[in-house]
């Protein structure tokens, strides 16, 4: 019996989610949850009731069999496989040793977020900014029901308390002033609507009432706080708004909403004024930002912004925008931000981050593994991922260089801002590209990556090594360009009003394969329009759909109103000597030698366009020809890729100086 014992003990450790004792499973704390009749979670609003037990490395953070309830939480998260919960536990405790002493919790999934810590680093973030109140973290491993359910995140439920948001508490007599002041928890939620309590400000933004909540507010609170905000709406959008007693700052803690504000743009969180929360505090007339919340899509996660690395969420972020679009029109604004991002980079915020993100890593990384043996995702995207690495390290590397990467970003954005500019004209460098759809995000590849003459154009969830996504971009002449499948060596191909377009071998006598690329806008967005009907047909997701497969096809011109029409036009890979973008000397129908620093390029023919590149793609020099020879100077000692460019043909060649 104890050799049977040990044998199933073990085997237990490397299935985690079949039934066995409640026992702690990794380094983390283990939480059990047990419903009283074994029936499944299926409910966000009903609690089912339940025991809990914790098994922790800290004996002080044990419990057994604790009554509690459990029920579903989020909205699109709740629809994933694996749910997040809200725990009500029936006596108030600080649970798994948190310092909030209170009943309800929260364990957040982060199924859409490949590295488990999104929410935390936020959160983290939150703390280093100065937020009032930051919700507390533990990460945990959740088993409901003897199931194993995989690495959870524990932390605060967004509620008023001591601990936590410190509104104060208001009863049904509180109908006068001073008491009917405050506290007053709001949220600006997209999801409003959905809510019990809920209403729609004088400018059309949704706002939730969660305190007091629905079973506990009466309508002269409701009509107090709902008449605060559209007065806060009236001072920020008035003739005076930039006022200092006038306008928007009369009402407004400026503290927590610079904060607020810079940890919106560190975070790149496209969801910062969907969801955003506000609390107002008794005998105060100032309206307070926070906390933070909701992170999983943040940090680069959510693909219907592209690579969103190098773009400013007041910009960008998902609408609506219309407070945070109207604060920026005011100079104190953008200058109290710039010194509070100066304080913040001077004080060292990028290594902090780093670490943590390297601690939590170490943290969690045996109870990621079990997660990612129990949800085989990591490479898959499930909801909105921009990018998917085939190794957890990859994903946490990731962060952190976007971490890094983010940080440069805002060094020059926030400091010194300036409005957007217009989409430069493109240029093509010795890059290969992909091409991202604004609308969908997705890129054009080819049908089953197929090498084939006539193979249909299609979209598909974007790959970086997924050489049928990538296209080398050279130019025609001044005007065109011609667009090459990396794997096939076949052109991007227009056949034909709202048909698919497919490639073909290149013929340069045929227009169909010659392209114009045409800024749109700002953010990097161009058009691809076809040479078969001038300025007339261009390239488009057929129908706006999202869908794996979706048909590129060529429509009638409306790059200017229609995101299906606009592309982002990402570099991917530059183009090296072990590529088929790189011609041997011998098979030139031109010479070329270095002479000191001149670059001479004999036996040219006819109009000709030569472009030097160093090896990080940085163009160097440029000229225009119409002879025999070409002289470019080199500003140094080094490698370049030379691109000749004729009236016919595109080549390139390493040049070594």
């Amino acid at each position: 019996m104890k050799k049977l014992i040990s044998f199933w003990t073990l085997l237990c450790l490397f299935i985690p989610y079949c039934s066995i004792a409640q026992t702690q499973l990794t380094n983390l704390p283990t939480i059990w949850v047990t419903t009283n009749d074994g029936s499944a979670i299926t409910d966000k609003e009903i609690y089912n009731p339940a025991t809990v037990t914790i098994r922790s490395s800290v004996a002080s953070q044990d419990i057994t069999n604790v009554s509690c309830g459990i029920r579903g939480r989020g909205n699109s998260t709740w629809g994933m496989p694996k749910k997040p919960y809200r725990i009500k536990l029936d006596k108030k405790a600080h649970f798994c040793g948190l310092p909030a002493n209170e009943k309800s919790w929260v364990l957040l999934a982060n199924y859409a977020d490949k590295t488990l810590m999104r929410d935390a680093v936020a959160d983290k973030i939150s703390e280093l900014v100065g937020m009032p109140f930051t919700p507390a973290v533990q990460f945990v491993d959740v088993y409901v029901n003897n199931e194993y359910q995989g690495n959870y995140m524990l932390t605060d439920q967004v509620q008023d308390g001591s601990d936590r948001v410190p509104v104060e508490t208001l009863t049904a007599a509180n109908t006068t002033e001073p008491t009917i002041t405050g506290g007053y928890l709001l949220e600006l939620d997209g999801f409003a609507d959905a809510e019990p309590l809920w209403f729609t400000t004088s400018h059309a933004l949704k706002i939730t009432i969660h305190y007091p909540d629905d079973t506990d507010t009466n309508d002269e609170q409701k009509n107090y706080i709902i008449n605060y905000i559209n007065d806060f709406e009236s001072h920020l959008f008035s003739t005076d708004f930039k006022d200092p007693d006038k306008g928007y700052r009369a009402m407004v803690d400026t503290t927590s909403l610079i904060n607020w504000y810079i940890a919106c743009e560190l975070t790149g969180n496209s969801d910062s004024f969907w969801s955003t929360y506000i609390y107002k505090l008794r005998n105060n007339n100032k309206l307070y930002f926070g906390p933070l919340w909701d992170y999983d899509i943040a940090f680069n996660n959510d693909n219907r912004l592209g690579d969103a690395t190098n773009k400013l969420m007041r910009e960008y972020a998902h609408n609506p925008r219309t407070w945070i679009e109207q604060l920026a029109q005011d100079e104190w604004f953008i200058e109290a931000v710039e010194r509070r991002w100066i304080e913040l980079v001077n004080s060292g915020i990028q290594d902090v981050l780093i670490n943590y993100i390297d601690d939590t890593a170490t943290l969690i990384d045996a109870s990621q593994k079990l997660n990612y043996q129990k949800w085989n995702t990591l490479n898959t995207r499930v909801y909105l991922e921009e990018f998917l690495f085939d190794t957890y390290a990859g994903g946490v590397d990731y962060l952190k260089k976007y971490i890094k990467d983010r940080i440069a970003f805002l060094n020059t954005s926030l400091v010194g801002y300036t409005p957007p500019q217009p989409t430069q004209p493109f240029v093509a460098e010795n890059y290969y590209y992909s091409f991202w759809n604004k609308h969908t995000n997705n890129a054009i590849d080819v049908t089953d990556g197929s090498t084939a003459p006539n193979a249909l154009l299609m979209l598909w969830g974007p790959s970086e090594t997924n050489d049928s996504q990538l296209w080398k971009i050279e130019a025609i002449d001044n005007t065109y360009f011609r667009i090459t499948n990396k794997k096939s060596g076949l052109v991007m191909t227009a056949n034909g009003w709202v048909n698919n377009l497919v490639q073909k071998e290149w013929n340069a006598a045929d227009n169909a394969q010659k392209w114009k690329i045409i800024p749109v806008l700002t953010g990097g967005l161009y058009g691809i329009v076809s040479d078969v009907a001038p300025d007339y047909y261009v390239v488009d997701n057929n129908g706006g759909f999202f869908d794996n497969g979706n048909k590129v096809i060529v429509y009638d011109n409306q790059i200017t109103t229609n995101e299906n029409q606009q592309w982002y036009i990402q570099k991917i890979k530059l183009i090296d000597d072990n590529s088929t973008g790189i011609i041997q000397p011998e098979k030139l129908p031109f010479e070329y030698y270095v002479s000191g620093n001149d670059l001479v390029v004999n036996n040219l023919s006819g109009n000709t366009l030569l472009r030097v590149f160093d090896l990080q793609g940085v163009r160097i020099q440029e000229i225009s020809v119409n002879g025999e020879q070409a002289n470019i100077i080199l500003p140094q000692k080094g490698i370049y890729i030379l691109n000749i460019i004729t009236e016919s043909e595109t080549y390139s060649v390493k040049v070594v100086m």
